[in-house]
């Protein structure tokens, strides 16, 4: 036992001897290099500083583009808020919003530009796949219906869109191909459409797809049928609508 007690006496004043020189070493790191770690200490806290004020700065300035763009009702005030905002994220909604002004006031060539901003932008990816669809039905609306049905063709056979984007591009290219009396690819693209991929149901974009499907195997028949007349009648229909509460 007498030498159990001097080995931890020895233990013990080896352990206390390492601690004072960890104290010492850390006193003497301190008193050499105070001056620095005070300085690195205020360039980390002025750092956060200009951090957080930048962020709050970025904040308030994407709020009031957010605004400017949201409260922009002619193509005059649009592009106005785009001049001071473009920078900005909203200014890709703001783009929408213009190229639909356009298009109501028939200048398709204006409308087509925004689009193709919108295409090159950061925008959201569904935003871009959306602003090609909307640029599809200018050209439709503008009677250009061959290059109508190539636009919604090239969009239906991209094959990293949702099921939702291809089932309207393909049916829309069938419908336009249908009434232009072009019955083969008509009646390809219809196909595809119709054969989209099967989505749950109750879901908002097992919904879409099933709602083009529906389109497209109904004017599929027709086409099948002869029903020519009937098929030219056709107007685009309408998407259906979102539903809020299923976001």
């Amino acid at each position: 036992m007498a030498i159990d007690k001097k080995k931890k006496k020895a233990i013990d004043a080896q352990i206390s001897g390492e601690l004072f020189d960890d104290f010492d070493r850390f006193e003497h790191f301190l008193t050499n290099y105070w001056r620095h770690i005070v300085a690195v200490a205020i360039i980390v806290v002025i750092g956060v500083s200009v951090w957080v004020t930048v962020r709050e700065v970025n904040k308030s300035a994407d709020r009031k583009a957010k605004n400017a763009f949201a409260n922009a009702k002619t193509e005059t005030e649009v592009i106005e808020a785009l001049k001071t905002y473009g920078k900005y994220k909203a200014a890709n909604f703001a783009r929408l919003k213009l190229a639909k002004i356009y298009i109501s006031e028939k200048k398709f060539d204006k409308a087509h530009e925004q689009f193709k901003m919108l295409a090159a932008s950061d925008a959201p990816k569904e935003m871009v796949w959306r602003s090609k669809m909307d640029e599809a039905y200018t050209f439709e609306l503008e009677g250009k219906k061959l290059d109508a049905a190539k636009a919604f063709a090239k969009i239906g056979e991209g094959s990293f869109l949702p099921d939702t984007f291809r089932a309207e591009a393909n049916y829309s290219a069938g419908r336009i191909y249908a009434q232009s009396g072009d019955l083969k690819n008509a009646e390809k693209y219809l196909t595809k459409s119709a054969n989209t991929t099967k989505m749950a149901p109750a879901t908002q974009a097992g919904m879409a797809v099933d709602f083009w499907q529906g389109q497209a195997k109904f004017m599929l028949g027709m086409v099948k049928g002869g029903e020519l007349e009937a098929v030219k009648a056709q107007i685009a229909p309408k998407a259906p609508v979102k539903d809020k509460a299923a976001k």
